[in-house]
């Protein structure tokens, strides 16, 4: 018997077999700069916001708060996703702005995704002391 052998047993059944899930498309994000000023910048994100896109978000946010405009506006109506991912990027970007003395202002259009998440984020934050 070689090492890569196993005796047999009688009367076993195979051992089963799982699928994998079928893998997905790679989530798309796009983010465009829709306006700027010394005093503002508008941001413009579309697509899905999770695991996968989370940190191209981030990346594009910090960079606007480094410039510290007086606002920094991130438009949300073209979502289709937004994920938990998402929302601890948002937590960040709030944080690094304020420290900045930049005021982000969140809007999330009528993209429902975006909608549903914000409205997670007010009940999470209400819950907190």
């Amino acid at each position: 018997m070689t090492t890569h052998e196993r005796p047999s047993l009688v009367g076993a059944d195979p051992p089963p077999t799982h699928r994998l899930p079928s893998p997905r498309a790679p989530a798309d994000l796009r983010s465009s700069l829709r306006w700027k000023s010394s005093d503002a910048i508008v941001v413009q994100v579309g697509g899905e916001i999770d695991l996968c896109t989370a940190g191209a978000l981030e990346a594009t946010l910090t960079e606007h708060v480094r410039a510290r405009p007086g606002v920094l506006r991130v438009d949300l109506s073209e979502v289709r996703f937004f994920g938990a991912a998402g929302l601890r990027v948002l937590v960040r970007a709030h944080r690094h702005a304020e420290a900045a003395g930049v005021h982000l202002v969140v809007d999330p259009g009528r993209s429902r995704a975006a909608v549903r998440a914000l409205q997670l984020l007010d009940e999470l934050e209400a819950l907190l002391p």
